[in-house]
Formats: C-alpha cells, structure tokens, sequence
C-alpha cells in the first residue's frame, strides 16, 4: 500500500473555478483560487488529521473512516458534514453542502503526488488538483 500520511504541495488543477461555481461557493473561495495549499495528512490510531494552510489561514479536520465529522477548510464559509471511507490506494469524502448539492472527493495517492478529483452531484462537474508529496 501507498503511504498516505505526509505533506503535500498544490502543483496543478484543472477545471477548480467551474467546479466551485457548480458547488455554490465560488465567492466565498475566490481568493484562494490562486493559492497553492500545502496539506498535511497524520494518523493517530484510527483518527486522521487533515490540516490545511493556505494564504495565511490553517484549518485542521480529525475524522475518523466510515462516520460522518465536521470539516473545516480555509477557503469554505462554514463548516462542512463530510463523511471519508478508504478506497484502493486512497479515501472517498462526501461532502453534504448547504446548496443542496453533494461534492465528492475522491483522493488517490502515490509515492511523489496526491491527485484529488472533484465532482459535483447535480450536474456533474469535474475538477482536479494534483499535489506534490514534500
């Protein structure tokens, strides 16, 4: 199995501004649409540890596999009902959001990246954003 648990850089992304649109948070995210995120990944026992800095903001998430917890992101108003299981080589989080949508996240990793793919439940917008491991 990949390691998961390390730091990562945002490197690339493909589609992110039309899939925020699509999940209603276009504004509230539009200053981070150019930020380049670093995300530390950490596993305590069966707690993991997400935090993510990003323009000067830190937002930490602990959730444990298959029960929903509350997410915290820098660039989302609000917190997020998220819900994680472990796929393959990598995690699933669906996220229910308050425009009635659902993001899922579908995250792979490998031993120099992170790629998350994105998509939105309504209409079915794609997004990604690849990572670099640190």
């Amino acid at each position: 199995m990949v390691q998961v648990t390390g730091r990562y850089q945002y490197v690339s992304g493909e589609n992110f501004e039309e899939y925020l649109q699509a999940i209603g948070q276009y504004e509230t995210a539009k200053p981070f649409l150019n930020a380049q995120p670093i995300i530390e990944i950490s596993q305590n026992g069966d707690q993991w540890v997400v935090t993510i800095e990003s323009n000067g903001k830190t937002a930490v998430t602990t959730f444990k596999l298959g029960e929903e917890y509350d997410e915290n992101m820098p660039s989302f108003s609000g917190t997020l009902k998220s819900f994680t299981t472990k796929e393959g080589d990598g995690f699933v989080t669906e996220t229910k959001l308050a425009s009635g949508v659902k993001s899922i996240r579908n995250y792979k990793f490998t031993d120099t990246h992170m790629t998350v793919h994105l998509t939105e439940s309504k209409s079915g917008v794609k997004a990604t954003r690849t990572y670099k491991r640190l």
